[in-house]
């Protein structure tokens, strides 16, 4: 065994793997998860996995019953009705709820289950709404109804103080409510006017929290729902917002797929789960547990079928049904995914729930114990943890959920995008951004509301690529383990972290100062060993002997693209099938030929006509570049779809011109090569790569395949797996990367720096087909890494575009096989 794996048990071993289960961890995975082999899967905060056990009994139950729709006295709907009383007992008792006291009522998921109290609650102009800053967006949507009825609205903090504390008084727990400002669409006004008023009715006021935050793993005292129902005239005091009655809504979405709310000791009113969370299938259904008091106060408007016991067409009559769950179920209930919850309770009724809450958070607390320690070179601290301090790690208070970002040596960070890339490829699947979540996100991260309108402003949304603005992330990684996860899960893991982002000492430039003379060649000097033109970007190009440069760089390069319906410009990232298309330009006539195996006929373009024609024109941005494209017929566009396999149109760049848009550090930015004339590239006019790099390359892949003892073929890249449009040879590997510029024959190319590489490279060009290693890119994040980008090859701009558009006159310069590569001055400090 393991050294590692052995330290973990002499601590872990009677909270780890279910020793007095029917099946320890081992066996569950070799027998039930066997899609997991090589892949690690940290995301089960988000939704955890079915097992095949799970999936093979409801598949049996669903092929041996005959279940029918349940509003009706069928046998088959009587089927049902019983399938689904019995679920719902189920749903009641993993959470302690008496039936005598409280009701199931399936909903489309925890979010519907939210929306509905939300919609149906009593709201009234003296009414509150009460919610922990951590909570999750689809809680803090209520706010919209309680505001649009007049209601006030307001965020509170949760802070432990000690008991016996002057503040609660002894009898009341060790909590202190801290409210932030209140919210209103009221006019100030009115607000004076509805406190000073004598209430008319009751109020009821509803709070709101979290069983476990989805964001950090914290973990709330159920404790708060006796609290606030028994105590809130004296954790309120002094605030307008003490009177009538607070009922307790807790969010157990993710709390209760380790540690579900006990409802007998802590009663709340409403709890909402989500069930894939907790087995993993099936999505797309929760509940709403509402306690019988709590339910009689709902208003509901809407009635649907199922939930009327009658009522006549064309008069103002409806009589609804008497029973909670068939008052607030409108129509009929996915009841087979209702039926398929039975298998789900089951497995985690064989393991238990609090076998599985030891499992997980014996991972949870080894892993934070484990990122807590990584330090760089310098010891500066790799790992920032939310949610924790470094006097409180261990499971006490905080769920199997780990939320955390990485800093580099220098103090700066780590991007969460980079993070969650590097681990894709490592064959780790985790979470990034905010998860929904965005009171503890900015909690955590220390983000003002002026930073986060900022980023807002700057172009910031949910799950996008700005992971750093004004130098602070704007969200962090997550992991989360599941009753499934195993050590092996969290060691890989934590090898990868500190593989890959400890003691940053692999950094591009460092890796390559042990090469002393990077900018000579061999003795026989550097040479252009191939040209490649790429028509149709993100399409096969074809190599040529000779081929002529102009304003945009290579001739015809990527002058075309292809774009979906709904506007998205198509590439072999998202249609891998696009590599399968083959080009070639016949430059003396005049055409484009374009072939497919998809395809029987060939499609001919005539240049020189297609360019002049009055057709018709679209304007298109893309890359920061704004073209202007001309279109073209049904017949094409036909003939691309049909090899591409899904709808698509055929664009010509006609002219660009750059377009600015803001940067992480909202200043102004432009594409690399932004003062340029660009076709459809993404950042400059051309691509270079060495042929000594890819052999390089080659070399460290087929040691890799040795090193894991792998059973397939090692994977050998051809120099076109990188789409350069130069393969140049005869030079050191990557001594390309330090070059500020270069002469080909009697033209010059300016450099702009390194290319950075997506799992596009990925893709094999002759199938189309990803490897599941995803290799090469794998090899290349390991040793060609900078600030978040992998590099291979150079972008070069073509420094005689100038020239070439002075004077239509003048015969085009042209780049030829054979040619003579100089390299431009390189400053010792670059060496």
């Amino acid at each position: 065994m393991d050294i590692e794996k052995q330290k973990f048990l002499s601590e872990f071993a009677q909270d780890y793997g279910y020793p007095n289960a029917p099946k320890n961890i081992d066996q569950i995975r070799a027998s039930e998860f066997k899609r997991l082999d090589g892949l690690v899967y940290l995301d089960h905060a988000g939704a955890t996995l079915y097992s095949e056990e799970q999936m093979e009994a409801i598949f049996k139950d669903l092929t041996t019953n005959v279940y029918g729709n349940p509003h009706s006295q069928s046998d088959s709907s009587s089927a049902t009705s019983e399938t689904m009383k019995k679920a719902r007992e189920l749903v009641l008792d993993y959470c302690n709820a008496s039936p005598q006291s409280y009701k199931c009522i399936f909903t489309s998921g925890a979010t519907a289950a939210l929306k509905l109290v939300g919609e149906t609650f009593p709201w009234t102009q003296e009414s509150c709404f009460m919610y922990t800053m951590e909570n999750h967006n689809s809680v803090l949507g209520i706010r919209e109804y309680a505001l649009s009825q007049g209601a006030v609205a307001f965020a509170v903090d949760i802070d432990e103080v000690e008991r016996g504390s002057e503040l609660l008084g002894d009898d009341c727990s060790s909590v202190r409510i801290s409210p932030h400002a209140a919210q209103s669409r009221k006019t100030f006004r009115d607000l004076d006017e509805v406190r000073k008023a004598d209430s008319i009715g009751h109020v009821y006021n509803l709070f709101a929290f979290p069983s476990e935050c989805n964001f950090s793993g914290v973990k709330y005292g159920l404790d708060l729902a006796n609290i606030v129902k028994q105590d809130h005239h004296k954790i309120l005091e002094g605030s307008p917002f003490h009177r009538g009655s607070w009922m307790v809504l807790i969010d157990a979405a993710k709390g209760s797929a380790t540690e579900p709310p006990d409802l007998t000791a802590f009663p709340a009113d409403f709890v909402v789960i989500s069930f894939y969370k907790i087995f993993g299938y099936p999505t797309g259904l929760g509940a709403l547990i509402v306690r019988n008091d709590a339910a009689k106060k709902l208003r509901k408007t809407y009635f649907g079928g199922g939930t009327v016991a009658a009522s006549i067409a064309d008069i103002n009559y409806v009589m609804r049904r008497e029973g909670i769950e068939e008052r607030f179920e409108d129509g009929t209930q996915s009841f087979l995914s209702v039926t398929s919850i039975h298998h789900g309770f089951k497995i985690i009724n064989t393991l238990t729930t609090s076998a599985i809450a030891r499992h997980t958070n014996s991972l949870a607390t080894f892993t934070r114990r484990a990122l807590f320690r990584l330090r760089h070179e310098n010891d500066s601290s790799v790992c920032v943890l939310y949610g924790t301090s470094t006097k409180k790690l261990s499971c006490h208070g905080l769920g199997p959920t780990i939320a955390f970002n990485l800093k580099r040596s220098d103090n700066s960070w780590f991007g969460y995008r980079e993070v969650e890339k590097l681990a894709s490829l490592s064959g780790i699947q985790l979470r990034t951004g905010c998860f929904c979540n965005p009171g503890a996100c900015s909690k955590y991260l220390g983000l003002s509301h002026s930073e986060l309108l900022t980023n807002i402003e700057a172009g910031h949304v949910c799950w996008d690529d700005h992971d750093i603005l004004n130098g602070k992330p704007t969200g962090a990684v997550r992991i989360s383990f599941g009753y499934m996860s195993t050590f092996e899960d969290a060691m890989k893991f934590i090898t990868f972290i500190e593989k890959s982002f400890v003691s940053r000492t692999r950094e591009l430039g460092n890796s390559f100062g042990s090469n002393t003379h990077p900018v000579f060649f061999s003795h026989k000097g550097a040479y252009l060993k191939s040209i490649t033109i790429y028509p149709v970007k993100s399409c096969g190009g074809f190599s040529v002997n000779s081929w002529p440069l102009c304003i945009s760089g290579l001739q015809h390069d990527r002058e075309w693209l292809l774009r979906s319906p709904s506007g998205e410009v198509l590439t072999q990232k998202k249609v891998p099938e696009m590599c399968l298309i083959s080009t070639f330009i016949d430059l003396e006539h005049g055409i484009l030929f374009v072939e497919s195996p998809r395809c029987e006929v060939k499609v001919q373009i005539d240049l020189l006509r297609a360019a002049s024609q009055c057709g018709v024109r679209d304007e298109i941005t893309s890359q920061f570049h704004r073209y202007e494209v001309q279109c073209y017929g049904s017949e094409v566009n036909i003939w691309f779809t049909n090899a591409i396999g899904r709808p698509c149109t055929l664009l010509r760049c006609v002219s660009s011109q750059p377009r600015s848009l803001m940067n992480e550090s909202s200043h102004v930015t432009r594409c690399r090569n932004s003062e340029s004339k660009l076709s459809f590239v993404n950042e400059a006019q051309i691509l270079l790569i060495s042929e000594e790099s890819v052999s390089d390359l080659n070399s460290k892949l087929s040691s890799n395949f040795k090193n894991v003892n792998s059973t397939g073929l090692p994977i050998h890249v051809h120099p076109m797996r990188f789409r350069p449009n130069l393969v140049i040879s005869g030079a050191y590997p990557y001594a390309e990367d330090i070059w500020r510029g270069l002469t080909i024959g009697k033209e010059h190319f300016v450099s702009i720096g390194g290319c950075n590489r997506c799992e596009m490279i990925n893709v094999d060009p002759q199938t189309g087909q990803k490897p599941k290693s995803k290799e090469p890119l794998a090899t290349l994040a390991s040793f060609r890494r900078v600030k978040g980008k992998i590099l291979f090859g150079v972008l070069l701009s073509y420094d005689g575009a100038a020239e070439v558009g002075d004077s239509k006159e003048k015969v085009k310069p042209q780049l030829t096989v054979g040619q003579e590569v100089y390299p431009s001055s390189v400053s010792s400090k670059d060496i």
